[in-house]
């Protein structure tokens, strides 16, 4: 072949990789971050299974997902987690050319063996208790102190309520997400889990009179001199400020050290209950049920109407009039 062609093969051929490698990034866009993670891990899991059973993990086939299906309902995962590392298993084998073993399955055994083990795994939820106004406040009271590490928690914990942010939100919060007014303070979020192709959403918190998480915040950032990039930022253990963000896992930590040290019990309490705490204590004061909704951000009703059900199971109670 002469060399002018030769040349213009290999170009060609560049080019078509270089098509490819971006089609593949931007396939892989259509998933979360957060999601791509927990794929990774949970392949990772299901490759240990099928090593330790000398079992083949990529391709594999409807009978092996169904062993590892059951083994897991056996090692007592969650149901939502069970579903979860059976999409990583279909994901994996799509990205490698493979057939998926869901596609496989003519007869239908992976279907029922998740449906056996929604059905068999009807468990009570363990629900964290929700961080509600007087809760927080006396979980605020615990944290004394004017150094940084006591006035970044404080701020923390009263946005955190405050803006009913999940804490993966809450850590990946930017100074230029955040825009003082004289009404209180927005909060752009530029990525969430109900936002996954980032159309973008806001969430508008008062100034507040009795937690008053705006001031906690202005307070933080003035104190730590943070006027750009990430707003809440790891600390080291001698209390110096870094450019590093904090891992959502230490806002979890936080909440439950501040429910033991107000002589709470720690493992009622998680991230996730200054968020439930925001609506709680909204339900409590007869708020719209929409407003909560907008504010937390729920794509449906029902979240918000167990909370309100909650608030309100013994108003007008049937039994009124004769118990």
């Amino acid at each position: 072949m002469p060399s002018e062609l030769m040349s213009t093969s290999n170009a060609l051929a560049e080019q078509l990789r270089a098509e490819i490698e971006a089609a593949r990034k931007t396939l892989a866009a259509s998933h979360a971050s957060s999601t791509l993670k927990a794929y990774a891990t949970d392949w990772i899991d299901f490759c240990h299974f099928c090593e330790a059973r000398q079992l083949s993990a990529l391709p594999s086939s409807p009978d092996i997902v169904v062993l590892y299906l059951s083994n897991q309902k056996e090692s007592g995962k969650a149901p939502s987690t069970i579903e979860r590392r059976m999409a990583a298993i279909n994901y994996h084998h799509k990205e490698n050319g493979h057939r998926t073993p869901a596609a496989d399955d003519i007869v239908g055994i992976i279907p029922r063996m998740l449906r056996g083990i929604k059905n068999e795994t009807k468990r009570k939820i363990d629900k964290k208790a929700p961080a509600d106004a007087g809760i927080l406040l006396q979980m605020l009271e615990t944290i004394q102190g004017e150094d940084l590490r006591a006035i970044r928690n404080r701020a923390i914990l009263a946005l955190g309520m405050a803006s009913a942010l999940r804490r993966s939100e809450l850590v990946a919060i930017d100074v230029s997400n955040l825009h003082f007014t004289d009404k209180g303070l927005v909060i752009d979020i530029t990525s969430s889990k109900t936002d996954q192709e980032g159309s973008g959403q806001s969430v508008a918190v008062p100034e507040g009179t009795n937690i008053k998480p705006v001031a906690a915040m202005r307070a933080w950032l003035d104190a730590a001199g943070i006027a750009d990039g990430y707003a809440f930022r790891r600390l080291t253990r001698s209390g110096r400020l870094t450019e590093h963000p904090m891992n959502d896992r230490s806002v979890a930590r936080l909440v439950k050290a501040s429910a033991a040290a107000a002589n709470l019990d720690p493992a009622r309490y998680s991230a996730h209950s200054l968020r439930a705490g925001f609506l709680t204590e909204a339900a409590a004061n007869r708020a719209s049920p929409f407003r909560m909704m907008d504010h937390a951000r729920h794509k449906s009703l029902d979240t918000v109407a167990g909370y309100v059900r909650t608030a309100e199971q013994f108003d007008n109670h049937a039994g009124d009039d004769f118990l």
